[in-house]
């Protein structure tokens, strides 16, 4: 299993960290080591991203209810909620996962649970990560 994984798109390229922070946590690391959390504008991108995760699994990427936007301030209005979400379930699930067991579809969870997560940098990579410590997954040249 790859610590980090990388999807090279036409405009942007994805970096899975399979490390679970809650979404604040991902937010800064991605912000810190990439370039923000992904955005998902089509679902192009989310084919792309569910190529990566042969194996499934639900990860955090950059939608958040303020109402609902983009943490990197992507102006997208492409969705793929699963049945029945957003459920905003006890009024407090404010950041959203993607289920690629379930072909990447969307749900709302409370933003202090810990997920893998995906992030994006649009015209830059920085190779494949290596393990420096627990939920640290660095490229080349960023120690």
């Amino acid at each position: 299993y790859p610590v980090c994984s990388e999807v090279r798109g036409s405009e942007v390229n994805f970096v899975i960290i399979p490390n679970g922070l809650s979404w604040t946590r991902a937010q800064n690391y991605c912000r810190t080591h990439h370039t923000d959390l992904a955005s998902v504008r089509n679902m192009a991108e989310n084919q792309k991203i569910q190529g990566m995760l042969s194996g499934g699994g639900v990860f955090w990427f950059g939608l958040f209810r303020d109402p609902w936007k983009w943490s990197d301030g992507s102006n997208s209005s492409f969705s793929f909620w699963k049945t029945g979400q957003p459920n905003n379930n006890n009024r407090n699930q404010t950041c959203v996962a993607a289920d690629f067991s379930q072909s990447g579809a969307w749900e709302d969870w409370p933003c202090d649970m810990e997920r893998a997560f995906i992030c994006y940098g649009p015209g830059e990579w920085y190779g494949p990560g290596e393990w420096y410590g627990p939920g640290e997954c660095y490229g080349p040249g960023s120690r």
